[in-house]
């Protein structure tokens, strides 16, 4: 395959994956549909497409300043024209994200000039179409932009974010959000948003009762996979190279689970004895079950809770292939009441792992990112504060009740947890600092007394998560 014809396939997909809410899933689909394309070419159409789609509102906002000068340009030649200015303003601030790439092309191409071919292309390309000057003017000018504006930002009352948002590629109103709360806790709102611009890292877990994460480690070296251990849960392993481990002898055996590592952190925060009874209200394909199962030593009673029937069939196979017992599914139909398993003033730990914007996972899925409206963001809250209200009612007296998102919004975040506390008074805030000393983590920006943290892609290295935690008063 040519080098235009790999990117002419990137700008076909990127067409339509705007549209998509789940790239992963669409990018699954388009290579099934066209199996002449080889394991390499998908991978650098994979990490290309991505990376296009982390950087989308910058792109988008250069192209339209670039494209006044050109006529009738056609769709498909707009989408690789915008997929190019990517890849050269990467080359000019962020040269290392794109270092896989370049090396994958090389294999391919020309294994001698690995920098000089993949950087001919896309010069070549784009001044064909533009001055190659303007454009690098034009990154610049917004660049410099955002220097400034990171000197400013806590003294100074924001007017126009206009062009930070572009360079940031974070919608406006996101901005705004994280302007006026973020900098009240001393994080800096443009550092996360900029960090959002990258690939996050592969994690994966101890999911096995026998073997140690050092024992796992040695595992995956012996297969020539690298990896090292996260830095604050003690279950975790980040592997270096992001590769495909569902044919993995250790994945099918149960030993690992892919699982982010601020995920994980909110198990911990839960931080289960063995006969506790856990009601994990929004399960979905229950990666926090299992993690529960694995901390109780399969020893508790585990009531994974969702709407949605074949995520929990995807929870069964996961248990059995884990050899945990102690998890039963519980699908739940809102209209028929289904209250079965769900008993209320019963549960030692409720955990409500809400459905929320994904705004924190964007680095997975930068879609999340584009689809979030306002209005959207306001009926996301209303139907979290719902849940948190609902199944609060489970909690029996001094029992736990836990509260997350993978979300980085305030209004889903410490807005929610709030007005929950307002409305009721038989729970307390309950310190996370406790559950997290137990396992000796750590944590940045995290106080002796807080009931609630936010984790966030460049300070803590983990996806956007919120945490808060609440006592039933006895």
């Amino acid at each position: 395959m040519k080098l235009e014809t790999l990117f002419e396939h990137c700008a076909e997909i990127i067409s339509i994956v705007k549209r998509n809410p789940a790239p992963d899933e669409f990018l699954s689909q388009y290579f099934r549909s066209k199996k002449y394309i080889g394991s390499k070419e998908r991978k650098i159409i994979s990490e290309v497409v991505f990376i296009h789609l982390r950087f989308l509102g910058f792109t988008e906002v250069l192209f339209e300043r670039l494209s006044k000068s050109l006529e009738n340009i056609e769709t498909k030649m707009e989408n690789l024209l915008k997929i190019l200015i990517t890849l050269y303003l990467n080359l000019l601030l962020y040269p290392e994200q794109l270092q896989s790439i370049i090396n994958a092309i090389s294999k391919l191409y020309n294994p001698e000039n690995n920098l000089d071919h993949f950087q001919s292309y896309i010069i070549d390309k784009i001044s064909q179409n533009f001055n190659l000057g303007e454009v690098k003017d034009l990154i610049f000018e917004y660049d410099s932009e955002i220097i400034r504006f990171k000197k400013i930002y806590l003294s100074e009352k924001t007017k126009d974010i206009e062009n930070i948002s572009a360079r940031l590629s974070l919608p406006k109103f996101i901005m705004q959000s994280w302007l006026e709360y973020y900098p009240k806790q001393d994080v800096n709102p443009l550092e996360i948003a900029e960090s959002l611009l990258f690939p996050s890292p592969f994690t994966i877990r101890v999911n096995n009762l026998i073997y140690s994460r050092n024992e796992i480690l040695e595992e995956l070296q012996k297969e020539d996979i690298l990896g090292y251990p996260t830095k604050f849960s003690p279950f975790g392993i980040t592997i270096i190279e992001r590769i495909n481990l569902l044919q993995n002898q250790l994945y099918k055996s149960g030993k690992i689970e892919i699982q982010d590592e601020g995920s994980q952190l909110v198990c911990l925060a839960c931080n289960p004895e063995p006969k506790f009874k856990i009601l994990d209200a929004c399960a979905g394909a229950g990666g926090k079950s299992l993690f529960f199962a694995f901390l109780q030593k399969d020893k508790g009673f585990i009531v994974a809770n969702d709407v949605n029937i074949l995520k929990l069939k995807e929870l069964q196979h996961r248990a059995r292939r884990a050899g945990f017992k102690s998890i039963i599914t519980n699908f739940f139909k809102y209209e028929k009441n289904q209250m079965a398993l769900l008993k209320e003033n019963y549960f030692d730990i409720v955990l409500v792992d809400a459905p929320c914007s994904g705004i924190g996972t964007a680095r997975r899925n930068p879609m999340h990112k584009w689809l979030l409206t306002p209005k959207k963001l306001q009926k996301i809250a209303m139907k979290q504060t719902e849940l948190l209200s609902f199944y609060s009612r489970f909690v029996k007296k001094g029992g736990i009740l836990v509260y997350s998102t993978c979300s980085l919004m305030p209004e889903e975040n410490t807005c929610v947890a709030k007005n929950f506390l307002l409305r009721h008074r038989e729970f307390i805030p309950e310190p996370l600092s406790l559950s997290f000393k137990s396992y000796d983590i750590t944590l940045p920006l995290l106080d002796e007394e807080s009931f609630e943290l936010t984790l966030f892609p460049n300070i803590h290295g983990t996806d956007g998560f919120y945490i808060a935690k609440f006592r039933r008063a006895t």
